[in-house]
């Protein structure tokens, strides 16, 4: 106590605060709270005051926990102690007032908009992130009562962590700090596994907390005392909903317009994740806050040069590579490329073709009223026929089909189309049966990417051929394939991999189509699950891909049909293969209908997006540049 002595309160000034306690607050499990004045060093404080009520349940240990914690640590998201009274039987905390109380009251607010329940993730987030590694170089502190009800919130709506009656202090020098303990807490917070082993992990709190972020996003408490309501427990409901896809049915309705869906996907898989039934499959906090911080920029994407302050160089590009179909090697003397200058625009492509092969093809640019044209690439021998396409001032390049065949022995383009913003030019050549597509996804609302070049292999012919996407972002979306239409939020789907994880499995349910897929990724010896996407029915079967740590994909393969059966008649991924450095996993499926195949550079991958409901109804790429 002789550490504290400073922060003792005479019981008589405390009385005067609070007008002999009449101005209750609040209550709790620890008495109840008063609010009132008190100048404490020559500066006048609003002040909440807690008088605990033995009678309640908590002692001298809780009391004495808080005085130590509150005293120790300092953090603007843990409230402000401001000091105690331990006098004439009683035990009282005098804490900064916060003026908004407690979060469980403003779960249900209409008010309280997603972006503010993002903040306010994002601040307890902090203050859970500094108990757990930051408060010493030794050890850490567990709060062991994670809720709604302890999380306050300031004149600014800034989250403020309170209560740490129940906490406990473990070491933190050590992977998985762990405490045999009673298990305590809050019905409906608990970790069942604490409760299960009495073993009391940093992971219990980050269970804790993801039962708080489900309450922030369906504007609920987390356990509703009805015996006779199935949906009482959120974790169960959250937990089951989100894995079935269905999450926008119980998210609270005052808040779906505002949500953006990448937004939406980053929060709730941070949410699922944490209240994983195994351990070892629970994100730490810095990971949770690392990804709570990426919601909220999501959600901000309308104040672009923020953005791109945060994240980005202003006015930068990336460059992403993709491709190439044809022929995958030949010598230098065999390389060919173009790709837009600054300032310049395509004015026209020539291509020489006929008899089902594309010969040679050049390209024409305008720079502020001057032609430039490239070198001829192919056309060692000539064409048949020679066809220009002309584009408009205001068309730009958004897709390039074709198809591959072989001519006297070797691999040629033998048909070429080009996509634009206003109208499709070809197919010139003729097509074969071995199509390749590839499109820049124009229906989420996307920062602009374009087409800006091409590159390949020549030489009598066109070999191959692969396209340069400039992005505004250092990953773009590439794709898609499959259904054309978007749907609801509840039908997109999106996996994008973290920073220095590794993509370890995929799980794909597939029959006569692909049902679902699920990815599971790597990072510091943890697994971590996307959650299942697709999947309203079931497949016949159930695949694993899993991938070496060296193994990465470079490549996708599938079709695209119309499903058969009991829900005829809609375009879906029938077929999926997935191509790496070191083999092709699949196909998974049945392969029929329209192929499409979509390589592209080693260390571009990203992840995974699309379309889906009953079935996986398309999907496209995440590609970012190469360092």
């Amino acid at each position: 106590m002789e550490k504290v002595e400073h922060l003792k309160i005479p019981l008589e000034e405390i009385k005067l605060a609070t007008d002999s306690f009449s101005n209750e607050i609040a209550k709790g499990g620890f008495g109840k709270v008063y609010k009132g004045k008190l100048s404490i060093s020559g500066k006048q404080h609003t002040i909440a005051v807690k008088r605990l009520d033995r009678r309640q349940g908590q002692g001298d240990r809780e009391f004495m926990m808080e005085i130590q914690m509150l005293s120790c640590y300092k953090h603007k998201n843990l409230v402000s102690l401001l000091g105690f009274c331990k006098e004439s039987g009683e035990n009282i905390l005098v804490y900064e007032y916060a003026k908004y109380g407690s979060l469980d009251k403003h779960l249900r607010d209409d008010k309280l908009s997603w972006t503010q329940r993002l903040k306010i993730s994002i601040g307890a987030a902090r203050g859970f992130n500094y108990l757990h590694n930051d408060v010493g170089p030794q050890h850490r502190v567990l709060h062991r009562d994670i809720k709604s009800s302890n999380i306050l919130l300031d004149e600014n709506m800034e989250a403020k962590i309170s209560d740490f009656g129940l906490s406990k202090i473990g070491p933190s020098n050590v992977e998985f700090t762990f405490l045999v303990t009673n298990a305590c807490g809050t019905y409906g917070y608990i970790d069942p596994d604490y409760i299960k082993t009495g073993i009391l992990t940093k992971e219990s709190d980050v269970y804790s907390f993801g039962v708080v972020l489900f309450e922030l996003l369906c504007g609920r408490p987390a356990f509703i005392n009805s015996y006779h309501d199935e949906r009482r427990f959120l974790e169960s409901l959250a937990k089951s909903y989100f894995e079935q896809n269905r999450l926008d049915e119980i998210i609270l309705s005052s808040i779906k317009n505002d949500m953006k869906v990448d937004s939406l996907n980053v929060f709730s898989m941070v949410a699922y994740q944490c209240i994983k039934e195994k351990r070892i499959e629970r994100p730490t906090m810095t990971w949770i806050l690392e990804k709570l911080e990426k919601a909220l920029l999501v959600q901000c994407i309308l104040q672009p040069l923020m953005i791109y302050n945060l994240c980005f160089k202003v006015n930068s590009h990336v460059i992403i590579k993709i491709g190439t179909w044809g022929k995958q090697s030949g010598g230098p003397a065999n390389n060919w490329s173009f790709e837009l200058e600054p300032g310049h625009k395509l004015q026209k492509i020539t291509i020489a073709h006929g008899d089902g092969v594309i010969y040679s093809i050049m390209f024409t640019t305008e720079f502020r009223g001057v032609f430039h044209t490239s070198n001829k690439a192919g056309g060692s021998t000539g064409g048949q026929t020679v066809s220009e396409v002309i584009f408009g001032f205001d068309e730009e390049i958004v897709g390039v089909d074709g198809s591959i065949d072989t001519r006297d022995g070797d691999t040629i383009i033998s048909s070429l189309s080009f996509k634009t913003n206003k109208r499709t030019h070809g197919p010139f050549g003729r097509p074969s049966n071995s199509l390749f597509s590839i499109q820049l996804d124009k229906g989420y609302g996307d920062k602009a990417s374009s087409i800006v070049g091409f590159y390949g292999i020549a030489g009598n012919y066109i070999d191959a051929i692969g396209v340069v996407v400039k992005a505004d972002e250092e990953i773009t979306r590439i794709g898609r394939w499959g259904t054309p239409g978007i749907g609801g939020p509840q039908n997109i789907w999106s996996f994008q991999l973290e920073k220095n994880h590794h993509l370890k499995k995929i799980t794909i349910d597939h029959g006569d189509l692909i049902y679902s897929l699920m990815f599971t990724t790597q990072y510091r010896g943890l697994n971590h699950s996307s959650k299942k996407v697709g999947g309203w029915n079931g497949g016949e079967n159930v695949s694993e891909v899993t991938f070496d740590l060296d193994e990465e994909i470079n490549g996708i393969s599938g079709t695209i049909a119309k499903s058969r059966g009991p829900y005829a008649g809609y375009i879906i991924i029938s077929s999926l293969s997935f191509v790496t450095n070191k083999k092709t996993h699949g196909p998974f499926g049945h392969a029929r209908g329209t192929p499409f195949t979509i390589p592209w550079d080693e260390g571009s991958f990203a992840g995974f997006y699309g379309h889906c409901g009953y079935y996986i109804d398309s999907i496209g790429v995440y590609l970012k540049a190469k360092k």
